[in-house]
Order: structure tokens, then C-alpha cells, then sequence
């Protein structure tokens, strides 16, 4: 009789009905459609996110007569920026990061480095030289903002840093990375107003250097007008960058700079071609009066090209150097291949004239990126 009842009791819980536990809901990724394109929420909070980036691969050449080498030269960049964005009483919170990696090459060992008495590695092989591959590489954190409304802080490149299209730019501010703390307004009809306090050493004075920029920009184009003064140097500098929109396809800018003195914010001529040292210390040396203009053209939705020319006096404000003057001319095309892949097409010529003679180089890069 025990056998049958554990028997029945055994029957009665197999009849028991099971029970299937409700499936968690899934929290799928929302759009973000308030700041753009890209955006999207973070799972359980209001902070949109965007990642993006670029890969760059860039082939340049530098022939003349100064330069730290003749020859080919070649890098690889790639990017990756991480932008959080939320709303709050004060207005939009942001945080802005730019992770930044670049690969070259060092330059070859040669086997008569110069000095015909001295051979590095005779009988090693048949050519000059040894190469090395691509053993110059670093990846650093190339900007850091936080933002909340107008007022900003961090680290990342000065509102200086500001110039014309196509590469008629290298030599204003190539050295940039600052930090910082500012304000930003917006007054209205593209007019805005721009303040920041910058500082580009180290525990050098209790002084930030201060930049100050007010533009305007509408349809036909746009005028900005720049002035820092470095404190550390304890020398100041203005700037003014003007583009008219001439018609759809043709455009024109204009850009002129004085310095007071060598500076943080001074022009720099050898900018991509040459390391300049005073006192054994790199430098941009600066000029006196240094003057840019650019004609551009939109061939097509995918092709635009320019032409372009800058011309800098009194470099180096006779201290670096001694009454030289320095000119360079140049084109540039930008062609994009697809949406998101785009080629760029750099040539320049630049020409010093010295006291002893003029001095030139012919230097250019053919650039492919592949954005993100």
C-alpha cells in the first residue's frame, strides 16, 4: 500500500502544469536624432553618443635646396573621436575626446653619413643605406573638451588654429594644442563671439596667454578677426581671415597676420619642410607681416580645386633670421571617390631670399582618407 500511494503522489506532480519564465524585455538602441546624424542614447540614460573617426594614408615628397631630406616620406593616421552630449538647465553638457595614431618611417642609416672619412657599416650591402621600416609610431590623446552651454574646457587645439583652404594654410599655427577655458556666444545672424584663456607650458609664470576671436558668417561668406597675446613671450599677434562666395562654384579667401614678435602664435614658413632651431631650441619663427589669399573652384559635387599664394616678410623679426623674406605659390585638389573616401592632391613651391642668396623647395603629398 505505501508503494502504490508514493506511486500516485509521483503521478499527481508529473501532472503539475510547468511554468515558462517571462523572457526579459530587451532594451533595443534609440536613435538620437537632436544632434544630428549618428547620435544615438546610451541604454538607460538620456546621453546621446557618437563614434566616429578617419584612417588616413598620405604619400608627400620635399626636393630643394634646405629640409631635413630629400625624397619620398610617407604616414598613416587613424582617429577615433567620441562625442556624449545631454541636455540640462544651463544648456547642452558635451564631452569631447580625440584619440589620434600615426605611423612613419625613420630615415635610413646611411653608410657615409655626410662626412667621407666616416662609413657607418662598410661592405654591409651593395646600396647607400639601411632602412629601418616603419618603426616611428605613438598614439596619443590629441583633444579632450568638456562643455556645458558656452563655457568650455580641456585640452585641445587653439581657436588660433584657424586658416585657408586647401594647403595654403601650412605656416599659420601648425603647432597648436593648448589647454584651455572659454566662452563661446552666439549673438545671432551668424554673428558670434569667442574668449579663451590658454595655457601652452608648464609651470613656467601664474600668466595664460588669451585669444580672442569675433566673426561673422551668412550666405555671401564670412570675416574673422583674431588677437592673442602670449604671455610667456610677452608678444601679440592679430589675424584676419575673410571668404566671399563669388557664385556657387567659384569662392575667393584672404588672410593676413601681424606679429609684435616670435611667439606661440607666430607664422612659421618652413612649416612640412624644415625644423627650425634658435639657441637650440625649435622654433616657428614667425614674420613680421605674412599675407594669403586662395581662388577656389567647385568643378563638380566631387571635385574642387584652388590656387593659392602666401608671402611672409621680415622672418624670424631679424632675430631667428636676418632681412629674409619668404614666398610660396601652390595648388591643391580635393576629389571625393565615394561617399566617405576622399583624395587630396597638394603641390607648393616655396623660395626664402637671404642676405647670401635664395633658397627653394618644391614639397606636395597626395593624401587618401577614408572617413567614418
Amino acid at each position: 500500500m505505501v508503494a502504490v500511494a508514493a506511486k500516485l503522489d509521483e503521478c499527481a506532480k508529473a501532472a503539475d502544469p510547468i511554468v515558462v519564465p517571462e523572457p526579459e524585455p530587451m532594451e533595443y538602441v534609440r536613435v538620437c536624432d537632436v544632434y544630428g546624424a549618428g547620435f544615438f542614447y546610451i541604454p538607460g540614460t538620456e546621453t546621446c553618443l557618437k563614434i566616429s573617426g578617419m584612417v588616413r594614408y598620405q604619400i608627400g615628397y620635399s626636393d630643394g635646396d634646405f629640409g631635413d631630406s630629400e625624397g619620398w616620406d610617407k604616414y598613416a593616421r587613424g582617429e577615433l573621436n567620441i562625442d556624449a552630449r545631454s541636455e540640462t538647465e544651463y544648456g547642452t553638457l558635451g564631452a569631447w575626446i580625440k584619440l589620434r595614431g600615426t605611423s612613419g618611417n625613420d630615415s635610413a642609416y646611411t653608410v657615409n653619413a655626410g662626412d667621407p672619412d666616416f662609413d657607418l657599416a662598410p661592405g654591409l650591402n651593395d646600396g647607400d643605406a639601411y632602412s629601418h621600416g616603419v618603426t616611428s609610431s605613438g598614439v596619443n590623446l590629441q583633444q579632450a573638451v568638456i562643455s556645458l552651454g558656452g563655457l568650455s574646457m580641456g585640452m585641445s587645439d587653439s581657436i588660433w588654429d584657424t586658416g585657408l583652404h586647401g594647403e595654403q594654410d601650412r605656416g599659420f599655427f601648425p603647432y597648436s594644442r593648448v589647454h584651455f577655458i572659454g566662452y563661446n556666444f552666439a549673438a545671432g545672424n551668424g554673428v558670434t563671439f569667442a574668449v579663451m584663456l590658454e595655457e601652452a607650458d608648464d609651470n613656467y609664470d601664474w600668466t595664460p596667454n588669451v585669444v580672442g576671436k569675433v566673426g561673422i558668417a551668412q550666405g555671401w561668406g564670412s570675416a574673422d578677426l583674431y588677437a592673442a597675446y602670449d604671455a610667456t613671450a610677452e608678444e601679440f599677434a592679430i589675424k584676419g581671415i575673410v571668404k566671399a562666395n563669388l557664385t556657387d562654384r567659384f569662392f575667393i579667401q584672404g588672410l593676413a597676420q601681424y606679429e609684435s614678435g616670435v611667439s606661440f602664435y607666430s607664422a612659421n614658413p618652413f612649416d612640412g619642410i624644415a625644423t627650425v632651431t634658435y639657441g637650440g631650441v625649435a622654433v616657428m619663427p614667425g614674420a613680421e607681416w605674412s599675407l594669403a589669399g586662395v581662388i577656389g573652384f567647385k568643378a563638380t559635387p566631387k571635385l574642387t580645386a584652388s590656387i593659392g599664394a602666401a608671402y611672409y616678410s621680415e622672418v624670424g623679426h631679424n632675430v631667428v633670421f636676418t632681412d629674409t623674406d619668404a614666398w610660396n605659390v601652390g595648388t591643391t585638389i580635393d576629389y571625393e571617390i565615394v561617399e566617405n573616401f576622399n583624395a587630396k592632391l597638394a603641390v607648393n613651391y616655396t623660395q626664402f631670399d637671404t642676405p647670401a642668396g635664395d633658397a627653394d623647395q618644391f614639397h606636395g603629398f597626395l593624401r587618401f582618407q577614408r572617413d567614418f
